[in-house]
């Protein structure tokens, strides 16, 4: 697998989290369900078409990742189930310990379908924060210690990700390296100083994509 095909497929696992997190929502954010629906609606048709090969390669993430059966994940791909659907479906097989086609096939409302399944706020919101922990680790080049210690200092997902690499990459600590950011300069202004090259990070990477490149916060 080549390195833009490893990242658009780690992409749309983590940028997964955002929807997934909405299991967690509670009843008083219900009346702003209409227009967070309409959102990821249009997220769904701004995202990058799939090949084949990727579809297969998302599917053993899927699959390896939740403890789920692989062929039963591609078979939800070509019965054109979108792959947020898919990736929730797994998370709750796996918290449940029902299998992923049992799970898809109560598919309606996510939340409904967590209660039917005996899984609570407090499990999902647990399963949730580790594995945010996990994939922000994982691009940042950091431990999730380090990581969750920065996210209590109210940094940004973004802000960690790009300095756990300059720090990795340049030998040095994250903290010295994160401090160097400033609302006067850029990341790219920080990279330069630790002669670290970012664009190596930034290509076919949808985290190092323009218009998120200074302000993102996705995680």
């Amino acid at each position: 697998m080549n390195n833009i095909k490893k990242k658009l497929i780690a992409g749309i696992l983590s940028g997964a989290i955002i929807f997934t997190g909405g299991l967690a929502l509670n009843s008083v954010q219900a009346a702003d369900d209409s227009n967070k629906q309409q959102k990821v609606e249009r997220q769904r048709h701004e995202r990058p078409q799939m090949t084949d090969e990727q579809r297969a390669q998302f599917a053993q993430k899927v699959a390896e990742r939740y403890g789920v059966n692989q062929a039963e994940v591609e078979t939800a791909f070509k019965n054109n189930v979108h792959f947020d659907d898919i990736r929730i479906a797994a998370k709750l097989a796996k918290l449940s310990g029902k299998s992923f086609s049992e799970v898809l096939s109560m598919k309606s409302d996510w939340r409904q379908v967590a209660e039917k399944l005996g899984l609570t706020h407090q499990q999902i919101e647990e399963y949730t924060k580790n594995e945010r922990l996990e994939e922000l680790a994982e691009r940042s080049k950091l431990d999730k210690k380090t990581v969750e210690s920065l996210l209590k200092e109210n940094y940004n997902p973004h802000d960690i990700t790009i300095a756990g690499i300059i720090a990795n990459e340049s030998g040095k600590n994250v903290k010295s390296v994160i401090a160097k950011k400033k609302i006067n300069n850029s990341w790219e202004d920080v990279a330069k100083e630790f002669k670290v090259d970012l664009n190596k990070f930034r290509k076919g990477d949808r985290h190092f994509d323009d218009e998120d490149w200074e302000n993102s916060e996705r995680p």
